[in-house]
C-alpha cells in the first residue's frame, strides 16, 4: 500500500473543530494515515493552537485569507505520503475513508485520484441546509464512476501527479470556487484516471441560508464553472452538466415563462401546474429522499429551491455563452 498523508485547509472552522479532527487523527494512531497536516489561513478563533493540542501538525499558508487553494498547495509541498488526502475544516470524514484511498489508489486499476460525496444525513435541519447538502449527496451518488473533474471536500490524489501538473491554481482561485474542478481537468489532460467512489462519505456540517446558497451557486460555481467548459470546448456531461440535469433546467424554464404568461391568459396556468408536477416526476428520486429525511414540508420548500437553482444556473449558462466572444475579444486586444 502507498502511504498517505492527510491535508486539512484552515480558516475559523469554530466548534465543530474536534469532531472533523477525530476520525483524522485515528487514522494516524491506526497508521493509516502517516500524518495530519493542518494548513492555517490566518484563522483568529484558535483553532490552530486547538489543532496542535490534539496532535496535529500545523503550518501556515503564509498570510490570512489566500484561499483554499494556497493553504493545500502549502500543506502538499511539506506532506510526506506518496498519497494525499484532502479533507474540508467542515467535514467530518468516516472512519473507512482512509483505508478506502490507500486501496483504490495503490490498486492496479490506475487510479491517479478519487472523491467521494456529503453522505445522506446532514446535521442542520434548516430548510436550505438540508436542501443544499442532499442535492450536493444525490449528484455525487448518481454520477459516472469515472470521472472528469475533481472534487477536493473529501478527495485525494496521487502526490506526484498532483505536482506533475502545479497542484490548485491560487492566482486563479484566490477564494474557495471551482479550483477542484480545474485541477481535474488538468489531470484529465495527463492522462489520469479520476474515480468517483460513491461509499467514500464524509458528512457535511456546513449550514446554508438562502443567499448564501445562491452567491456561492452562482458565483462560486455556475459562472467559472461554465467559462470552465466553454474554454475546454463544452464537453462536460457528467454530475451538475450531465444531459438529464440540462433538460430539467430547460424544463424549469418553460415553467416559469409559462406562469408569467398566465397573468395575460389564466387557462395556461393549468399548463403550469401540469409541468410543476412534470418537475416533480423528473426529480421524483431526490424529493423521495428529501421526505424519508425531513417530511413533506422540505420537499415543498426543496421543489421550489430546485427550480430557483434551475433557473439561475440556465441565466449563468446564458451569461457565460453571451460573453464568451467579449472575453476572447479582450484577451486578443490585451485589454
Amino acid at each position: 500500500m502507498k502511504s498517505l498523508s492527510i491535508v486539512m485547509p484552515l480558516y475559523n472552522a469554530g466548534d465543530d473543530l474536534p469532531r472533523v479532527l477525530q476520525p483524522l487523527l485515528a487514522a494516524v494512531s491506526s497508521g493509516t494515515a502517516l500524518e495530519l497536516v493542518v494548513v492555517d489561513d490566518g484563522s483568529t478563533d484558535g483553532g490552530p493552537d486547538l489543532c496542535r493540542q490534539l496532535g496535529a501538525r500545523v503550518m501556515s499558508s503564509g498570510g490570512k485569507c489566500l484561499g483554499p487553494a494556497k493553504a493545500r498547495n502549502t500543506g502538499v509541498a511539506e506532506a510526506q505520503g506518496e498519497l494525499v488526502l484532502f479533507v474540508d475544516s467542515d467535514v467530518i470524514l468516516h472512519e473507512d475513508v482512509p483505508a478506502r484511498v490507500c486501496e483504490q489508489l495503490s490498486s492496479d486499476e490506475g487510479w491517479v485520484a478519487m472523491f467521494g460525496s456529503y453522505d445522506d444525513r446532514p446535521p442542520y435541519r434548516g430548510l436550505v441546509s438540508q436542501y443544499v447538502n442532499l442535492r450536493h449527496h444525490w449528484v455525487h451518488q448518481h454520477g459516472e464512476r469515472e470521472a472528469t473533474t475533481f472534487w477536493s471536500g473529501c478527495g485525494a490524489v496521487v502526490r506526484q501527479a498532483y505536482m506533475d501538473v502545479g497542484g490548485f491554481n491560487p492566482a486563479q482561485f484566490p477564494r474557495p470556487m471551482v479550483e477542484d474542478i480545474d485541477l481535474g481537468y488538468r489531470l484529465r489532460e495527463q492522462g489520469a484516471r479520476i474515480l468517483l467512489d460513491k461509499d467514500m462519505l464524509c458528512t457535511h456540517l456546513k449550514r446554508w441560508s438562502l443567499r448564501n446558497m445562491v452567491v456561492t451557486d452562482i458565483f462560486g460555481r455556475a459562472l467559472p464553472w461554465t467559462r470552465m467548459i466553454i474554454e475546454q470546448g463544452g464537453g462536460e456531461t457528467n454530475l451538475n452538466v450531465s444531459p438529464d440535469e440540462k433538460l430539467k433546467a430547460g424544463l424549469a424554464g418553460i415553467l416559469t415563462l409559462s406562469v408569467i404568461a398566465g397573468y395575460w391568459d389564466a387557462r395556461i396556468w393549468a399548463l403550469s401546474a401540469t409541468l410543476l408536477a412534470l418537475a416533480f416526476y423528473v426529480n421524483r428520486g431526490f424529493f423521495c429522499l428529501i421526505g424519508r429525511r425531513n417530511g413533506l414540508a422540505h420537499v415543498v420548500a426543496g421543489l421550489l429551491l430546485h427550480q430557483l437553482y434551475y433557473h439561475y444556473s440556465v441565466l449563468c449558462f446564458v451569461y457565460c455563452q453571451v460573453e464568451a466572444p467579449l472575453r476572447s475579444r479582450s484577451a486578443r486586444t490585451g485589454s
